[in-house]
């Protein structure tokens, strides 16, 4: 599977999702996912991540939460798994379907 990141529109669809989400959850330590940009860009499905996994690539975001979403099950974590961690592990799976 390839996924698509050349729609200037779903780019900039996703940027403002992205800026909205970030503008309103940026100062809160819970409830980062319970925001309606956070679901719009979920809703998104793959023509998010492409979009995902370039924010990814620059460092840890939350915004590897909405993988988890995206492709319920595809990574399974046991107790306190470090952000960067999981964002790892995501950006290898990515990077054989996004870039390829």
């Amino acid at each position: 599977m390839t996924l698509n990141r050349t729609n200037p529109a779903t780019s900039a669809q996703f940027a403002e999702l992205l800026s909205g989400w970030n503008r309103e959850t940026a100062y809160l330590s819970v409830g980062n996912f319970n925001n309606r940009y956070f679901d719009e860009i979920v809703e998104m499905k793959e023509d998010a991540v492409p979009y995902i996994y370039e924010e990814l690539k620059k460092g840890p975001t939350l915004l590897v939460h909405a993988l988890d979403r995206i492709y319920p099950d595809k990574v399974q974590c046991e107790g306190y798994v470090p952000l960067t961690t999981v964002c790892n592990v995501w950006l290898n799976i990515l990077s054989k379907i996004v870039e390829h």
